[in-house]
């Protein structure tokens, strides 16, 4: 009986987050690290920073669209995926992204004090059909789609002295996290709690994006052969 043939699968993580590639890794996702070479435009209107939901959606598909088109480019053979990610903290209606500053970090760090606030991620997931060309005896053709999905954890924290704060801030850990601080390292000190889920707040809902994407765990697919009437 022949063997059914496949094609390869090849995913891209379009995010230099060191806690993104772990979270990955760790659920035992085959990918490699590729982000575009010009920075992604981050700015939003006030309509999508009214709505942080559509906001972290809307960064997780440039984020990942940019790679794509690099991607591209590179005129690969298989079925790509490509997945962006964006995280904001959001409190009462606030979005706090990176803070560009200690002084930043602090002054968001004393708003969260003692306060729930919801931890938003946006994932968009985009699938390439990539055929060989015509000189290696395929059709060229070039295939794409994406899906976007958001997941939403709480975040409640402990009442900060100014002590606290500034003990958090000479850490270094503020700068390159969403609401100056990561719940994985030492910002656990500042948490009284969460609900939801835990890797949602470090960046990435892993275990939802497997549910929507099981392919990701894979490292082939076969492909389905119609036979031609003669």
């Amino acid at each position: 009986m022949d063997q059914q043939p496949v094609i390869p699968i090849n995913i891209i993580l379009a995010s230099n987050s060191p806690r993104r590639k772990q979270l990955l890794q760790d659920a035992g996702v085959q990918f490699r690290v590729f982000t575009p070479t010009e920075p992604v435009d981050e700015t939003l209107d006030a309509d999508l920073l009214a709505q942080p939901e559509e906001a972290v959606k809307k960064l997780a598909e440039r984020k990942a669209g940019a790679a794509v088109q690099e991607v591209l480019a590179q005129n690969p053979v298989g079925l790509g995926f490509v997945i962006g990610a964006d995280t904001m903290v959001v409190l009462d209606g606030e979005i706090f992204g990176k803070p560009y500053s200690a002084d930043h970090a602090r002054e968001m760090l004393r708003k969260l004090s003692g306060k729930t606030h919801q931890v938003i991620t946006g994932v968009s997931v985009w699938m390439m059909l990539l055929n060989d060309t015509e000189e290696n005896g395929g059709d060229g053709n070039v295939s794409i789609g994406f899906r976007t999905f958001t997941e939403t954890s709480e975040v409640t924290f402990k009442e900060l002295t100014e002590e606290d704060i500034n003990a958090y801030v000479a850490t270094g850990e503020t700068i390159d996290k969403a609401g100056a601080y990561g719940i994985q390292g030492k910002g656990a000190v500042l948490v009284e709690g969460y609900e939801g889920d835990y890797n949602n707040i470090v960046g990435l809902p892993v275990d939802k994006l497997l549910e929507n994407f099981p392919d990701l765990l894979r490292r082939e697919v076969p492909v389905e052969i119609t036979q031609k009437e003669a």
